[in-house]
């Protein structure tokens, strides 16, 4: 005498079997759940004992997950999941510049501190060559990922290294221009020590305001067409601001927690997220003015 459980087990099992083929993507289904369902059934019918029957049921289910996930994986493409891709972009945009610019600051300046022994010193020489380099190897993670949607794409990172250089002399000459004087004014006023630490504090701030304002400001006429492209400027100063707050917040925040001390990397980070993400939407509004214009027959953005 046959050992199966009762029929309806096998109508139950048949609707879990059912369900388990939701794991397949619908383009699979269309073509082969009849048939898969059909097979199941006669394999079903085919069992003489219960070992046999669980056993069946073991093997289905273990290749049900198995094919499904290959079969997910295989008709898996980035290019069919444009906001998947976008995230990828801006992150691997972020992680690329973050490494370059924490890279340079930790190991790369130490190239030129030879240069500090020269006539010049290290105001002059060596700062200029310094930050123009630092501008360089930035301006070449910029590069790496935007050269196919800008103007002149090879003079991006080279651009990007002069005006960092520049944008840092002048501002250098232009803090020290101020805070010499302010410095004498605090002794002939005799500020108290916040009003003398306030003005420290804002020295930072004027340095990094006006180096990010030529840099993107040079960067700006390598954009696409676009009339929001003039907010690269105010989208870069908010990125450098932030990159400092950030810093400054970690260190004030988290400074006693464990051995790690560099917390200058979360501020670069948060810095090239939002450069990234504004680069990215910016490509994508460009693409679809194109687009829009193509059918149109408008004119379109460059």
């Amino acid at each position: 005498m046959s050992n199966l459980p009762p029929s309806r087990n096998k109508r139950a099992d048949l609707r879990v079997f059912r369900l388990l083929l939701k794991l397949f993507p619908d383009e699979f289904l269309q073509d082969y759940e009849y048939g898969m369902v059909q097979a199941f059934r006669d394999q079903i019918r085919d069992t003489n004992s219960r070992k046999e029957y669980i056993t069946l049921l073991l093997k289905v289910f273990l290749d049900i997950v198995k094919n499904a996930i290959q079969e997910s994986v295989g008709q898996f493409s980035i290019t069919n999941h444009p906001a998947l891709a976008d995230v990828l972009w801006i992150l691997g945009f972020t992680l690329l510049y973050g490494f370059t610019t924490r890279w340079w600051i930790s190991y790369g300046q130490s190239i030129f501190r030879p240069l500090e022994n020269t006539p010049f010193g290290q105001s002059s020489w060596s700062g200029l060559v310094s930050s123009a380099m630092r501008g360089l190897m930035i301006g070449l993670s910029q590069w790496a990922f935007i050269r196919k949607h800008i103007h002149f794409n090879r003079a991006w990172p080279f651009a990007t290294g002069i005006f960092y250089s520049i944008g840092g002399f002048l501002s250098s000459g232009i803090d020290y221009y101020i805070f010499t004087h302010l410095h004498k004014f605090e002794a002939l006023c005799k500020l108290s020590v916040y009003q003398s630490n306030f003005h420290a504090n804002v020295q930072p701030y004027i340095r990094l305001s006006i180096t990010a304002y030529f840099v993107s400001l040079s960067q700006v006429v390598f954009l696409p067409k676009s009339r929001f492209r003039w907010l690269w400027i105010p989208v870069s100063l908010i990125a450098w601001l932030c990159d400092r707050q950030v810093t400054l917040y970690l260190y004030r925040s988290v400074y006693r927690v464990g051995p790690f001390s560099n917390w200058e990397v979360f501020g670069v980070i948060a810095e090239g997220l939002i450069l990234g993400v504004f680069l990215r939407l910016l490509f994508i509004y460009v693409e679809l003015d194109n687009r829009a214009g193509e059918v149109t027959g408008g004119p379109r953005s460059a």
